[in-house]
């Protein structure tokens, strides 16, 4: 299949929040929904597309016939427990230091505990801090790695979690050689076998895919092809507010025209075949195999793994004998949160029962509450959750 030719805007940065492109893309989307003449459901794959959706209120500039739903698009979200177990263990030790990006510090994790005591416990990487825990937000594998070298009497940790694009600034910092006291948990997620996964699903009615943008840059396009094979619209997308419009302007003209296709509005940063070198780097310390998926299912080839000639900074594999097995499998979620099913778009955030009550940005229940690319977040932040605006562009 070949890349599509799909006619893009001059980089002007200014243009891609232009009152009155967005207006034209507005009206071109309610023509195109009249002329479809049926209700339809689209899915975008990136925590940020559902952040900028809210942010700048653009389902209300989208026709009532047109819904567009959030998919597994946010790593914090779909890390499973198991990591999150993991990275507290390691805090909890004298020698050991765990660094990750913010938002992972204050996902919930599920503590099994055995004895007198049995059931599971809820805790973050913050709970662990606060008893006494060394850990440390950073913003890149590199600050971790600095964080190795200055501290060389301990092991330091960095937990690795992310799609494709930020899995690779890992892959160039082991490449060019990191500190023997340093190790990583794999948590990192490759997104094209997810979306095999999703119209296996019971109920699956998605027509159209907003492709994600951060990751694609790395990918490239030509990884999804499987999607437009399988009759599925696809575009990649941006996210600027006429990115976003864009990339839904041209599902609804692949669906009118009933040709599924690859298309591309987000041309002035994404190939078809992505970042080769970016993506030779990657593969050159990864490879991809069986990962879970918090409470949604394990799929195969959709993890990055070291590779053999790189195990050497695994921290699973480093501090095995001084993990606790049994405490590395709580419940996926706790009790009353729907993260799973708003991650598989087959419901809203306001849909389940903890929404706002429970669970808020101050105090998640679930994770999809605590990064801003959490679904929940994001419609809690913006009042997705209220009554539609209707507004219209001036």
């Amino acid at each position: 299949m070949s890349e599509a030719a799909t006619p893009t805007f001059d980089f002007d940065p200014h243009i891609y929040k232009d009152a009155d492109v967005v207006k034209g893309l507005q009206e071109k989307l309610a023509t195109l929904a009249d002329e479809i003449g049926r209700p339809v459901k689209l899915m975008h794959i990136c925590g940020t597309h559902e952040h900028e959706m809210g942010r700048f209120a653009l389902r209300d500039l989208i026709p009532e016939s047109v819904e567009v739903l959030a998919g597994p698009g946010c790593p914090v979200c779909v890390c499973d427990n198991e990591y999150i177990n993991m990275a507290i263990q390691l805090s909890l030790l004298d020698d050991v230091i765990v660094t990750s990006f913010g938002d992972m510090l204050a996902v919930p994790g599920s503590i099994p505990l055995e004895g007198e005591r049995r059931g599971d416990v809820r805790m973050s990487l913050l709970d662990a801090r606060a008893q006494g825990g060394d850990v440390r937000a950073v913003y890149s594998a590199f600050d971790a790695a600095q964080i190795a070298r200055d501290n060389p009497d301990k092991e330091v940790v960095f937990f690795s979690v992310g799609f494709e694009t930020t899995v690779v600034a890992v892959a160039a910092m082991l490449k060019r050689g990191a500190p023997d006291n340093l190790s990583i948990i794999e948590a990192n997620y490759y997104t094209p076998p997810a979306t095999h996964l999703l119209p296996e699903l019971d109920g699956f009615d998605i027509e159209g895919f907003i492709l994600p943008g951060h990751a694609v840059t790395i990918t490239g396009l030509r990884v999804y092809e499987h999607l437009a094979e399988q009759g599925i619209a696809c575009a990649s997308g941006g996210f600027e507010p006429v990115d976003v419009l864009a990339s839904i302007a041209s599902l609804l003209e692949q669906l009118r025209d009933d040709k599924a296709i690859i298309d591309n509005p987000y041309s002035r940063l994404v190939k078809y075949d992505g970042n080769e070198k970016a993506r030779s780097e990657l593969h050159e310390v990864f490879e991809l195999g069986p990962i879970r998926w918090r409470g949604i299912a394990e799929i195969p080839e959709s993890g990055y793994k070291l590779r053999p000639e790189y195990q050497k900074y695994s921290a699973a594999r480093k501090f095995a004998g001084r993990l606790d097995q049994r405490a590395l499998a709580g419940a996926e979620h706790p009790k009353g949160c729907r993260c799973a099913e708003v991650t598989l778009g087959q419901i809203r955030p306001d849909e389940c029962g903890v929404f706002g009550k429970l669970c808020t940005p101050d105090a998640p229940y679930g994770p999809c509450m605590v990064s801003h690319e959490g679904t929940c977040r994001a419609w809690y932040l913006y009042g997705m959750h209220k009554e539609k605006l209707n507004v219209e562009v001036a």
